[in-house]
């Protein structure tokens, strides 16, 4: 079940973080933590591996966050072509590895978060550069295009609504 991020959902989202060896070079629970606290999200969002939607388990094996794009985001803004008012960035999205239903869980968060910035009228970008979960394959079968980027290490890409 998708459902809210909540406080006692951050130890097992930095267990599954160092399982992936996510992020690059952080070596500390400690610093884990602030690496899924450090964007201000519209929506914070878990899998949780309960069986039914009305009962969490704390079983936490998916994570994805949706940001409103901050200056931290401004080259993939400026890579839209678009105002940053228009835009929702898809990022920190990881799913626990190895586990049974992996890729549908990846699919399953992608598909919640694109049917969510429709919702708001917005344009999603997804961060592939900070979402061990994502793949430019994966996102490409729901649509997604790659935006230009000029920063080394940075991939995004966009989902153009045909109207556009």
């Amino acid at each position: 079940m998708i459902r809210e991020r909540r406080p006692e959902d951050y130890a097992p989202l930095c267990h599954v973080l160092a399982e992936l060896g996510w992020p690059p070079g952080v070596r500390t629970d400690a610093d884990r933590l602030v690496w899924l606290q450090e964007l201000r999200a519209e929506r914070a969002w878990v899998f949780d591996a309960a069986p039914v939607t009305v009962a969490p388990t704390g079983n936490v094996i998916g994570h994805l966050q949706i940001v409103a794009p901050g200056e931290a985001q401004a080259q993939l803004v400026a890579a839209t072509g678009l105002a940053a008012n228009h835009l929702l960035v898809l990022t920190r999205l990881l799913v626990r590895p190895g586990g049974a239903g992996e890729e549908g869980i990846r699919r399953f968060l992608l598909r919640e978060s694109i049917r969510f910035c429709r919702s708001r009228g917005r344009t999603a970008i997804v961060d592939l550069a900070n979402s061990p979960g994502l793949t430019g394959s994966l996102c490409g079968r729901y649509g997604f295009t790659a935006l230009a980027l000029s920063a080394t290490g940075d991939a995004a890409m966009i989902l153009r609504e045909k109207d556009e």
